[in-house]
């Protein structure tokens, strides 16, 4: 993507708190392997995505995966996208993350994968799902381990709250950009395959 470098101009669809919540969560998740999360849950809930990703084998069961080169390779590279595109965010332009994505989609087209519009809204719907699940499940242990939260100044009714209203930013942000990310990728892909149909057609004149 290089150093922020971009030739579009776009506004920020994301708030400084939100931009916040996402660094914030995707700094819990990064170390927990979240990309096998979100690719796991991928597969169990659409079989199809194994062979999306290539991702053969027959048994989805999670040591089998664990063992399956191919799906370490897609889940490394799911999270390695996902960690340039929040490296930027609130450093680079927002543009350049759709830069970033509108190149995944050009290179799911010329590698034939062809989600479909549902499976887009699965693979953004589980990616939110995942991130804000871990980050959460890892939030509440730290509070509980006293490491963010004491009995003796906040009262479990009100640490309650404090971890529900940082659940839900962090839930909205990453919706927000993952709304983003999918419709760059569709563009990619789309725009790609148009400007292909019309290089076909111009070699049969």
């Amino acid at each position: 993507m290089g150093a922020c470098a971009s030739q579009r101009k776009a506004h920020n669809e994301l708030t400084a708190a939100e931009i916040e919540a996402i660094h914030e969560s995707w700094m819990r998740v990064k170390t927990d392997e979240i990309g096998k999360h979100i690719l796991r849950e991928l597969i169990t809930r659409r079989p199809k995505f194994a062979e999306y990703f290539g991702i053969n084998g027959g048994s989805f069961e999670l040591k089998d995966l664990n063992a399956n080169r191919q799906f370490l390779l897609q889940a490394y590279r799911i999270q390695g996208f996902l960690d340039t595109a929040v490296g930027a965010i609130g450093h680079c332009p927002l543009s350049s993350v759709y830069d970033l994505a509108h190149r995944i989609g050009q290179i799911h087209f010329y590698r034939g994968v062809n989600f479909g519009a549902d499976n887009w809204l699965i693979f953004k719907r589980v990616a939110v799902e995942e991130i804000t699940r871990v980050g959460e499940d890892k939030r509440f242990k730290s509070a509980l381990q006293g490491e963010m939260l004491t009995a003796a100044v906040i009262s479990p009714a009100s640490s309650a709250t404090f971890l529900d209203e940082n659940y839900v930013l962090a839930r909205i942000a990453w919706n927000k950009l993952m709304t983003m990310i999918v419709r760059e990728m569709k563009r990619g892909f789309l725009e790609e395959a148009m400007r292909n149909c019309k290089d076909e057609e111009s070699s049969d004149i």
